[in-house]
């Protein structure tokens, strides 16, 4: 399958890939960084935080796990700072099915695996947002969210085109692999890099 409907329009693997690598052009070197690594690390600080001045045992997974069931919608900042409430009051005003998904990472164990987060996350985009932070190294998948859709058709996307059926961020996703690959990257890194410019690009405008 060479080409996709997205919302009322078709779009090639050809037009998403150069979408793709028009922002990514347009990147600085700020934006370069290891985005998801550097979620990770915050994760882990928030986890030693919570033992050494709360007394609280919340792993790292846990912590991203909530993390991914707090993020539609929502910006990074704002994100992280659910969490905490989250993590700290078990309330943070947040969507209700949303909420009851990290109420259940944070009562679970603190042996909780991956795969019984990523049952209670159950949306690909929330379980690839939780890989992809807690193995920064080796994640494969990628994120998928309003801004990476954004990206590969050229604009902003109306609320119809952010609605993805498993077919559309399949195909997306790929493009966003195969364009990685061309640039010597990995898939994880090039969304993390694109996603920033974008953020910049759209705020200037």
């Amino acid at each position: 399958m060479q080409t996709i409907k997205i919302g009322e329009f078709n779009y090639s693997r050809t037009k998403i890939k150069n979408n793709i690598l028009k922002v990514y052009v347009k990147s600085l070197k700020s934006e370069k960084n290891d985005w998801y690594r550097e979620a990770n690390q915050w994760a882990v600080d928030v986890s030693n935080f919570l033992y050494s001045f709360k007394g609280m045992k919340v792993t790292v997974k846990q912590i991203l796990g909530i993390t991914s069931a707090l993020s539609p919608l929502k910006e990074w900042e704002n994100n992280k700072q659910l969490t905490l409430d989250m993590i700290l009051t078990s309330d943070c005003g947040h969507m209700k099915n949303n909420k009851l998904k990290a109420d259940k990472i944070l009562m679970a164990h603190s042996s909780i695996s991956d795969d019984d987060i990523l049952k209670i996350l159950s949306g690909p985009k929330t379980s690839r947002f939780y890989m992809n932070m807690m193995y920064p190294n080796n994640g494969t998948g990628v994120t998928i969210d309003r801004h990476a859709i954004a990206i590969a058709i050229g604009r902003n996307a109306t609320e119809k085109e952010q609605v993805m059926s498993d077919k559309v961020y399949t195909f997306v996703e790929d493009c966003y692999k195969m364009t990685a690959y061309r640039l010597g990257l990995t898939p994880l890194h090039l969304q993390s890099i694109t996603w920033q410019a974008w953020k910049r690009i759209k705020a200037t405008r």
